[in-house]
């Protein structure tokens, strides 16, 4: 515990966590090995009941390293893992980090630094870098990096620096809770997206640079990453009938392709011509393919032919998640 003045970090590193034993060592390790950092650093782990081992992996970490703790997240859900962090802190500065990444040595030192740099900023990061560990997950990868597969998602570019709408692992200056408020505790997931929007429309921005490295391990396989995104476009449906726009009209898109096609077909099907039936569908693939058989010649077939796959099943199950968030957070539920 921090009781003194001149013991209190300069930064908070808050990291959610549940049954990440695979990848929380590492995690932390690399956050422990930081270097350059102008003041002291604190990394607290809210942790979601992991039965894995996660939890013992961690209190013996924190018996070696005494700037590490560990809060108990009992309702087992980000946001709130968040705020318990965020309340639980006492730096200068909030980092939001997960516990399914590690981060270069000089990571903490670089967002100082742009902080300093951006004194209009509230808000830094680096754009992610993407990794799978089979071949699908290579692939997943490269479509969450491309135009193709996420569209104009700046913080998703490796190579971008500029302004974003959000950073995937921010550092906030602390008293930008204090103007717009916390993590909305209601929306389990596209809850950084959506408080990264009150702070745009609050006239904060957000500055990301690629000297800010952090390596984000994707899902490897096409079910998982099927229900991740499933997930990002059901809870995408809160947020809009909370704000009642949309954050990104990119977001937008695979919903209203889908529709297109619906439409599309029902005209072909009435006016029986095969080009309005099919001219949507063969396009997409069409598209899919060029860019998967541009990937394959980079990176190799075993990961090339995945391609088309990966991109399809990003869109997709957003836009099935969305549709079905319409649908639940309209007529089912209607409190969010």
């Amino acid at each position: 515990m921090y009781n003194q003045v001149s013991e209190t970090p300069l930064i908070s590193v808050i990291i959610p966590c549940k049954n990440e034993i695979i990848h929380i060592k590492k995690c932390i390790l690399s956050l422990i090995n930081q270097i350059n950092i102008p003041g002291k650093i604190e990394i607290l782990v809210i942790d979601g009941l992991s039965t894995d081992g996660t939890r013992e992996l961690l209190e013996s970490l924190s018996e070696n390293y005494k700037n590490l703790r560990v809060v108990n997240n009992p309702k087992q859900i980000t946001p709130v893992a968040l705020n318990l962090g965020i309340k639980a802190s006492r730096g200068k500065y909030i980092c939001i980090l997960g516990a399914h990444a590690e981060y270069t040595d000089e990571f903490i030192s670089n967002s100082i630094k742009l902080m300093n740099e951006h004194l209009e900023a509230s808000c830094v990061g680096g754009p992610i870098i993407s990794k799978g560990k089979t071949k699908f997950g290579t692939s997943a990868a490269i479509a969450m990096s491309s135009v193709v597969g996420v569209g104009n998602a700046k913080h998703r570019f490796p190579d971008y620096e500029g302004y974003a709408e959000m950073a995937c692992f921010p550092v906030f200056r602390r008293e930008v809770f204090d103007r717009i408020g916390l993590y909305d505790e209601a929306l389990i997931k596209n809850q950084d997206d959506e408080l990264c929007f009150r702070l745009n429309r609050d006239g904060g921005k957000v500055f990301i640079s690629p000297l800010v490295k952090s390596v984000y391990y994707v899902r490897d396989d096409p079910v998982s990453l099927f229900k991740q995104y499933f997930n990002y476009g059901f809870w995408r449906a809160a947020v809009l009938k909370k704000h009642k726009i949309p954050i990104s009209f990119r977001q937008l898109v695979p919903v209203t392709f889908i529709l297109l096609v619906i439409i599309f077909f029902v005209i072909g099907m009435l006016l029986d011509v095969v080009w309005i039936l099919y001219g949507l569908p063969a396009i997409y693939i069409g598209i899919l393919l060029i860019f998967g058989a541009k990937t394959l010649i980079k990176f190799g077939f075993r990961v090339g032919v995945f391609i088309p796959l990966s991109i399809a099943i990003l869109h997709l199950s957003y836009a099935f998640g969305t549709f079905s968030g319409l649908i639940y957070f309209n007529y089912l539920q209607r409190k969010i």
